[in-house]
């Protein structure tokens, strides 16, 4: 009895298309150029800046999945590489792959001066990995999808990457988050001669540490929970957990400007997720499985 895996689709965009080349060229160099103060500010400058809570749900759910001892792990959009530092105390070796060399080399410097041996490092595509067809037992994409035209050469890629039954974990940005809800508008604000740099000295003067606003010149995509959610099914993944994230009092920016009031009671909102109002989270965060059919046919 041999296993067929189900269609993934086909990806509705020409991966070479010059819109798509462009795209990905101005994340490569936003995050190539802003690979240091990225990391300190998300994650250090506040001493639990807001991609901790994705962080810890993540490995959350790691945990509830019951994986095999030794399960190996591809983290694509790997960043600054710090999840793969806490997989590897798990005692799960792997690849990290991101588009920005910065972020590469980091990865690699903090690996080595931890001393960590299990896991490498390499600068790749998402939507083209040049791994082995189901070479892995979990694949780790947080952050990556929403920085692609679309989603269905990513999933695809990922989805061929995986062992059957393997293990994807990722999350999107709520189209309904309530923080990110003035995103938008923000930044169309901030286009405006002299907001940026006088919202960069607000900042500063405020919550303090030395980066001001941010600036970038492309627009990370929204996802609508329900419709990623059957984008997911399509694709050939079963979903197993589901996990809202990142709530807050006030839309960003009053709670980046109130956080050293509110962070510690903000910490704690992460419960909505248990309640009514979940859907209000800017963090929706995936755990799916690899589907597979099984041949019927006798040999």
């Amino acid at each position: 009895m041999s296993q067929i895996a189900i269609n993934p689709g086909k990806p509705s965009v020409a991966p070479d298309a010059p819109a798509v080349r462009e795209l990905k060229g101005r994340v490569q160099s936003y995050f190539d150029e802003k690979a240091d103060e990225y990391t300190d500010r998300h994650y250090f400058e506040t001493q639990g800046g807001c991609l901790w809570a994705r962080h810890r749900a993540i490995l959350g759910m790691l945990r509830r999945a019951s994986l095999p001892a030794g399960a190996k792990v591809l983290e694509v959009g790997c960043g600054p590489g710090l999840l793969s530092v806490d997989l590897a105390a798990l005692g799960y070796g792997g690849t990290g792959v991101d588009i920005a060399p910065a972020m590469v080399e980091r990865c690699k410097r903090h690996a080595m001066e931890l001393g960590i041996t299990s896991w490498d490092y390499r600068i790749g595509d998402v939507e083209s990995l040049g791994v082995s067809e189901g070479s892995f037992d979990i694949v780790v994409a947080a952050g990556v999808i929403e920085y692609l035209p679309t989603d269905e050469r990513m999933l695809k890629e990922v989805w061929r990457a995986l062992k059957p039954d393997g293990l994807l974990i990722l999350n999107v940005t709520n189209r309904y988050g309530y923080t990110a809800c003035l995103t938008p508008v923000l930044n169309k604000i901030k286009r405006a001669p002299g907001v940026s740099k006088t919202l960069s000295l607000v900042r500063r003067v405020v919550v303090g540490g030395k980066y001001g606003a941010i600036t970038v010149n492309f627009a990370p995509r929204k996802h609508s929970p329900r419709v990623f959610r059957n984008t997911l099914r399509r694709h050939g993944f079963r979903i197993a957990e589901d996990q809202f994230i990142q709530f807050s009092f006030l839309p960003a920016p009053f709670c980046t400007l109130t956080e050293r009031l509110t962070k510690k009671l903000e910490d704690r909102l992460d419960a909505m997720d248990r309640t009514m109002v979940r859907g209000l989270g800017s963090c929706y965060l995936v755990s799916a499985r690899k589907s597979v059919v099984e041949d019927k046919v006798a040999a």
